[in-house]
């Protein structure tokens, strides 16, 4: 499979997902380019985020304990 179009799901790719690829989905096909690029910059932020997390836990040798109590799971 080619990296450069690789399914959107891919744990491959190489690039960021783009809007054309996010407007596919049913969910997002009526999007703004606004509400696109804020979409695709939360996925980065949310990514840089949990790659960071598993970084910091593989370099220490430690468990990273992210501790989410019945509250935080119903407000989120």
């Amino acid at each position: 499979m080619n990296n450069k179009t690789g399914h959107v799901n891919s744990y491959d790719r190489t690039h960021d997902i783009t809007p054309e690829e996010i407007r596919k989905f049913e969910r997002f096909k009526n999007y703004t380019d606004e509400q696109v690029n804020e979409l695709i910059d939360t996925i980065k932020k949310y990514t840089r985020f949990i790659y960071n997390v598993v970084y910091k836990r593989k370099k220490s040798g430690r468990k990273i304990a992210l501790r989410i109590d019945n509250q935080q799971t119903k407000a989120a």
